[in-house]
C-alpha cells in the first residue's frame, strides 16, 4: 500500500528548511558582516534625536530586517512582519525587543530615504577595493580592467497605481471600440495608449514610460555597474533635464519620445552626483545603449574626466551627423575609392600641443614589425608607398569620431559589457523584490530602491570575506 502523506511529514520538512537552511545564511551574516561598521554616522545621529525618549529597537536592527528583506526575497513588509513574528532566530539575528509594525517602517522609510541612499553610497566606497583586486587579477585575462569599465543604463521602478491596473487600458479601449465601430483593433489600441494619461492622478512624478517593451507608470532611476556586475552608482532622478533648450521645456508626445530624451539628457546629472561622492574612483571607459547617444555625453566623458565613451549609435540620430563622404556609417574613414572598404585604426596619438586624434591607413597597407608600411593597393588613390593616412579628431565631433573608434577590437570588447547591466537590474528587480513593491509614494519607494542596492553590495562584501568571490552577485549561490 503506498503511504500516505501525512501533514507531520510537510511539517517534519518545513521544519528543515526553516531551521537549517535559513541560519546557515543568518550565520555566514553574523559572522562576516557588521553592521554597525557598515551605517553611517550621520544615519545614527538623525535616528536618535527623532525623539525624546528611546527607540524600542536599535537602528541596527531595524536596518537588518530591512536588508533581510531583500535578502530572503520577501515581497511585502506585512510577509516580513509575519516572518519576524513566527522566528526567533530571525528577531535574534536582527536584535529586536519587538516586531515593528508596518506604520513603522512606512514612517522610517520616508523619514530616513535619504539615510538608505548615503548607507548605499558608503558600502559603494567599502567594495570598491575590493572591485579593483578582483578586476586586477582578471586583467592579464581580458587584457582591461573589468573593474574600471562601468554600464549605464536606465529603468523604472512600477508603481502601486489604479493606471498600472489592466482595467484601466481595457476600460479605454472598450470606450473606443464603442464610439469608434469602423476602426480596426490596431487603431484602436493605438489611440488607447495615445489617450493615456501622461502621469499617475496621484502624483505627477509617476510617469508613463516604456519599459522593456511594455507602458506602465513607474519612477525613472538610472543604475550603473562596473563589468564585473557590481554596482557602483544609483540614481532616483530627482532631477528633471531640459527636454528642448531651444525653446520651452515641454516633455515629447509619446511615452517612446520621452525614454528616448530622458536617457540622452540623464547621463551627465547621474555621473555629476557620482562624482561628487566617489571623486577618486577610476574609470577607463563607460558603455551604454543608443539611448545615451548624445553628443554632449561623449564631450563630458571625454574632456571633462578623460573617461573613453563606448555608445551605442541611435540610428534616428545617425542619419542626421552621418553620411557625409569618406565615412561610413560607424564613424570610420572609408577608402576614397570604394566607400565599402573602411580602413583600419592605426592606434591614437597626440603630439606636443595637438590635439587627440586617431590615425587610420589603407585597409590594404600592411604595417611591418620595424614600424614601416607597405601597401598593397593596385590603384591607389596616393603616390606613397605607404598607402593613404588619414586622421580624425574627436573634438571636431565626439560621435563621429569616437577616441576609440566604432567596430574596432577594443571597441567591440567594452561594447560587450553592456549585458551585465541587464542582468544587475534583473536581479534588483526580481530576488531583490524591487519589481514588486506594493507602494506609491515617492520616498517610501526611494528607500525600497537604495536599500535593494545596498543588499546587493552586502551580498558581495559577504562572498569576499567569506573567499567565495565567484559568488558575488547571488546570495543564494553563498547559502546553497
Amino acid at each position: 500500500m503506498i503511504k500516505q502523506l501525512h501533514f507531520s511529514d510537510f511539517i517534519d520538512d518545513f521544519h528543515k528548511f526553516v531551521v537549517v537552511q535559513k541560519p546557515q545564511l543568518l550565520e555566514l551574516l553574523d559572522q562576516y558582516i557588521n553592521i554597525c561598521e557598515l551605517i553611517p554616522v550621520n544615519w545614527y545621529f538623525h535616528y536618535n534625536k527623532a525623539t525624546g525618549r528611546p527607540h524600542d529597537n536599535s537602528l541596527d536592527s531595524i536596518a537588518s530586517t530591512l536588508l533581510l528583506q531583500k535578502l530572503l526575497s520577501i515581497p511585502t513588509i506585512g510577509l516580513l512582519i509575519t516572518f519576524l513574528s513566527f522566528s526567533k532566530e530571525l528577531r535574534d539575528f536582527c536584535g529586536l525587543n519587538t516586531v515593528p509594525d508596518a506604520s513603522f517602517y512606512s514612517r522610517f522609510k520616508q523619514d530616513y530615504c535619504d539615510d538608505i541612499e548615503a548607507f548605499f553610497h558608503k558600502l559603494v566606497n567599502i567594495t570598491e577595493p575590493i572591485c579593483q583586486e578582483i578586476g586586477q587579477a582578471l586583467e592579464k585575462e581580458l587584457g582591461i580592467n573589468p573593474a574600471e569599465v562601468y554600464i549605464m543604463d536606465t529603468t523604472g521602478i512600477e508603481c502601486y497605481v489604479k493606471e498600472n491596473n489592466p482595467k484601466f487600458f481595457n476600460a479605454l479601449v472598450k470606450k473606443l471600440q464603442y464610439l469608434n465601430k469602423d476602426k480596426s483593433k490596431e487603431d484602436i489600441y493605438k489611440m488607447a495608449y495615445n489617450q493615456m494619461p501622461k502621469t499617475a492622478s496621484v502624483d505627477p512624478n509617476i510617469k508613463l514610460q516604456y519599459i522593456n517593451g511594455t507602458f506602465c507608470y513607474a519612477h525613472k532611476t538610472i543604475a550603473v555597474s562596473n563589468a564585473l556586475g557590481v554596482l557602483r552608482h544609483m540614481d532616483f532622478c530627482d532631477f528633471k533635464p531640459d527636454f528642448n533648450d531651444d525653446t520651452d521645456n515641454s516633455e515629447p508626445a509619446s511615452p517612446e519620445e520621452v525614454k528616448l530624451t530622458w536617457d540622452g539628457k540623464l547621463l551627465i546629472p547621474a555621473m555629476e552626483n557620482f562624482f561628487e561622492r566617489h571623486h577618486d574612483f577610476n574609470i577607463y571607459a563607460m558603455t551604454a545603449d543608443s539611448g545615451f547617444d548624445d553628443v554632449p555625453n561623449y564631450q563630458y566623458l571625454f574632456e571633462n574626466h578623460g573617461i573613453l565613451p563606448v555608445i551605442a549609435l541611435n540610428p534616428r540620430n545617425t542619419r542626421q551627423d552621418f553620411g557625409k563622404p569618406g565615412i561610413n556609417e560607424n564613424g570610420i574613414p572609408t577608402c576614397p575609392k570604394d566607400p565599402s572598404l573602411p580602413m583600419k585604426w592605426d592606434g591614437s596619438c597626440k603630439g606636443k600641443n595637438r590635439s587627440f586624434r586617431n590615425k587610420f591607413i589603407c585597409p590594404k597597407t600592411k604595417k611591418l614589425p620595424g614600424g614601416k608600411y607597405v601597401c598593397s593597393c593596385e590603384d591607389k588613390c596616393t603616390t606613397s608607398d605607404c598607402g593613404r593616412m588619414f586622421y580624425t579628431y574627436p573634438k571636431d565631433n565626439y560621435r563621429a569620431h569616437t577616441p576609440i573608434p566604432r567596430d574596432t577590437e577594443q571597441w567591440n570588447q567594452i561594447a560587450d559589457f553592456r549585458h551585465i547591466i541587464e542582468q544587475v537590474i534583473s536581479r534588483l528587480k526580481l530576488p531583490l523584490q524591487l519589481g514588486n513593491l506594493r507602494a506609491r509614494d515617492r520616498k517610501t519607494i526611494k528607500a525600497d530602491f537604495f536599500m535593494a542596492g545596498a543588499a546587493h553590495l552586502i551580498t558581495v562584501l559577504l562572498a569576499y570575506r567569506m573567499g567565495a568571490i565567484d559568488k558575488i552577485r547571488s546570495v543564494k549561490s553563498i547559502a546553497a
